[in-house]
């Protein structure tokens, strides 16, 4: 069995997808794109662009936007003109024409490559979709799981742990995704597991579900600022044992040594028993290594031989990746290219593992 453990649908994202306005959701886009590693290009000369266009370069969260007109186009664009000049962003595929994914075109892709089912993650840029997504499920129960989102700046509210359980038990959603970006903005500095958030952790546990952590954001920022971030999910690893955490997106560049080591910090992590690494590599190098990701694999064997491939999970990032590779070579650059993982092994990795903790 293969089994996705990263996978999108989602409706057109230039509308309001449950805020309160299109131009909020759009708001939040432009702040994701501000410092995205993909990299802005002029429309004139499709010439990457280092100045900021964006925002002021300067003011964090949403205070430096700049007024640009920044909005959702289409084939998988964001656009916007700053002093007369056009700018894009390609962050979906160019195929992606009306800049949405339904489930069916991820059931498609899925049936002509082989894969059995697929969680459907999520964060806020998608839109508050909880009830969309639980419908998808319902749809599809055998071919589908689905995240649900809270607003990780107020978990220490009675009204955050109030909606896990309606989204766990009403909707049926049933893992966890979290934003450690928005987790920062309303708990700076905070332990994960700080004392105010520890009935919010409880009722996770309770529920018994996942929780996927997207610890991206400081890829913009120093190693040790992520690596500060790695210790700090550590921690709370190890206060709540429990709770299974899966560590998302793999590993960016900045948090590597200079020498493309794995630092320890990210070892001892993962050597906790609750916690699981997606593999995730064609997304976060496809702008700069070619398939079958050569690059990769010394990375790969490292994490195979220190941590066994019961801490190692699949997952592609459907459909954004596609805008470096196929989604077939998502899945082959693994399991045609990495011959030192023993065939037992590698079904775990594509499949065994993320269907024993998505569809238990």
């Amino acid at each position: 069995m293969i089994v996705d453990g990263h996978a999108h649908a989602f409706p057109f994202l230039g509308d309001a997808s449950g805020f309160p306005s299109a131009e909020h959701h759009v708001r939040l886009l432009q702040r994701h794109f501000t410092t995205h590693p993909q990299g802005a290009r002029r429309v004139a000369d499709n010439a990457l662009v280092t100045e900021p266009t964006l925002w002021d370069g300067k003011t964090p969260g949403y205070e430096g936007l700049l007024d640009v007109n920044f909005r959702v186009g289409r084939f998988g664009r964001f656009e916007w003109e700053k002093d007369g000049v056009g700018y894009y962003i390609q962050w979906l595929p160019p195929h992606l024409e009306g800049n949405a994914a339904s489930p069916e075109r991820m059931l498609a892709q899925m049936q002509y490559l082989g894969v059995e089912r697929a969680l459907l993650q999520r964060g806020y840029l998608y839109g508050l979709i909880d009830e969309w997504l639980s419908e998808i499920v319902k749809r599809y129960p055998e071919q589908f799981r689905a995240c649900l989102c809270v607003d990780e700046s107020q978990l220490q509210q009675e009204s955050e742990i109030r909606h896990l359980y309606r989204r766990v038990q009403e909707l049926g959603l049933t893992a966890l995704y979290l934003d450690n970006d928005r987790f920062w903005s309303g708990a700076q500095g905070a332990e994960l597991g700080a004392a105010p958030y520890v009935p919010f952790w409880v009722a996770v546990q309770e529920l018994g579900i996942p929780v996927l952590w997207d610890i991206r954001f400081v890829q913009r920022r120093t190693q040790a600022d992520y690596l500060g971030e790695v210790e700090r999910l550590h921690r709370f690893a190890k206060q709540f044992p429990k709770i299974q955490n899966v560590y998302t997106h793999g590993l960016p560049p900045q948090g590597l040594h200079t020498d493309g080591r794995i630092p320890d910090e990210i070892l001892a992590l993962l050597r906790e028993s609750n916690v699981t690494l997606e593999l995730l590599f064609p997304l976060l190098y496809g702008a700069t290594w070619e398939y079958p990701y050569a690059e990769a694999r010394p990375l790969i064997r490292e994490l195979y031989e220190k941590l066994g491939a019961s801490k190692l999970l699949w997952g592609s990032d459907m459909p954004n990746v596609e805008r470096s590779c196929t989604y077939r070579q998502t899945l082959t650059y693994l399991t045609r290219h990495c011959d030192f993982i023993t065939a037992a092994d590698l079904d775990r990795i594509v499949g065994g593992n993320a269907n024993d903790l998505y569809f238990r």
